[in-house]
């Protein structure tokens, strides 16, 4: 039952199977439109990869990606053609995890880094009592999700950037693909060189994040986290800086998945983690 309320909602969405996003460009936008799409996300992937690789002064991991967000948050139909290619499949592994963890969701909802709202209407719909808001950095990807609630019809959600919304805390936050943009890394051609960090070093660099997520959850409320990571040390300091930060991780919830992105395997773990009592 939960497979055909996946595939019916993605079929609902929008999103099919994409073997070629040049291809899917082309015919989307026409030979000339196509093309100058294809050649400036060329570049601007590129330029991501590039940063991430050597850095970028002090520009934090998140921001190394701006400008290719915005870029293909551009329009629904960009987006949807996008995560037709890149995430179909993450899609249906993460909604197979909010589906498994559904009683962890109720009252007020945050979908925390929510891009295009995929995520966050499928949340909505399966939680209709439930009062539901995304969150992003990217307006580009805020307009997205609202122009896709519209389509979906869907009730009782909201899309707004940070500085938008005043802070307050929900009973369930759902962090989806965040931790690791927010958490202080060395460029990577310095990780490579670099001794293995234990998982305290670990731990410390998720450190200030996790207290952000932390101060957004009710004492006793839920954070449900989709992050990338192999069940290693990396794995091992995220869930020892979420305790340190008042968030334990409930018995029994670690759903691990993987999927093929690009030429290697990706691996993330789906973990529930509650505040504890009294904690700020």
């Amino acid at each position: 039952m939960s497979d055909l309320r996946i595939k019916e909602y993605l079929a609902q969405v929008g999103i099919r199977r994409i073997h070629e996003l040049d291809t899917a460009l082309l015919e989307a936008f026409g030979q000339e439109e196509g093309q100058k799409h294809i050649k400036k996300l060329t570049e601007l992937y590129d330029r991501s990869e590039e940063r991430l690789i050597y850095g970028s002064k002090d520009t934090a991991c998140l921001r190394r990606q701006e400008e290719l967000v915005d870029y293909l948050n551009q329009s629904l139909q960009m987006s949807l053609l996008a995560a037709s290619f890149y995430d179909r499949v993450f899609f249906r592994r993460a909604m197979e995890a909010l589906l498994r963890y559904e009683q962890f969701f109720a009252g007020d909802i945050l979908d925390i880094g929510c891009g295009n709202g995929i995520l966050t209407c499928f949340l909505a719909r399966i939680h209709p009592d439930a009062s539901v808001t995304g969150l992003d950095l990217s307006q580009m990807a805020v307009s997205t999700a609202q122009e896709l609630a519209v389509r979906l019809q869907t009730d009782k959600v909201r899309f707004a950037c940070p500085r938008a919304l005043k802070q307050k805390k929900y009973d369930t936050v759902f962090s989806c693909r965040t931790v690791h943009e927010n958490a202080r890394w060395r460029p990577l051609i310095e990780e490579k060189k670099g001794a293995p960090l234990s998982i305290e070093e670990q731990a410390k660099r998720y450190e200030g994040y996790v207290k952000e997520l932390s101060a957004l959850v009710k004492s006793q409320g839920y954070l449900v986290s989709i992050e990338r990571c192999e069940e290693d040390d990396v794995c091992a300091g995220l869930i020892r800086a979420l305790a340190d930060a008042g968030l334990c991780q409930v018995k029994g919830t670690c759903m691990q998945f993987s999927y093929k992105n690009g030429d290697e395997m990706a691996a993330f773990q789906a973990m529930v983690f509650q505040k504890a009592d009294g904690r700020p």
